[in-house]
């Protein structure tokens, strides 16, 4: 579970409720995982390793002041560095 900014998980609540969210639609490409976001500033994170679990969160948290671009990129580049 990671705590973030009620700030934070009102933007994600927003970007989740769209077709799209360019952060979690380039890691659900490579990666098997569900999450949960609250708006008490809690997100929780599900996958099956713990390690998918730690990539996905950091991704999330470092997503935060990226551009929909940006994300992508970053997200490519983990996923890289994982297989």
């Amino acid at each position: 579970m990671l705590e973030m900014t009620c700030n934070w998980c009102y933007l994600y609540y927003r970007l989740l409720s769209k077709p799209t969210c360019p952060v979690l639609e380039a890691l659900g490409k490579g990666l098997s995982f569900e999450i949960a976001v609250g708006l008490n500033g809690r997100v929780w994170v599900n996958a099956p390793s713990h390690s998918t679990v730690i990539l996905v969160s950091n991704a999330i948290m470092n997503a935060e002041y990226l551009s929909g671009v940006q994300q992508k990129i970053m997200v490519e580049k983990l996923l890289q560095r994982v297989q």
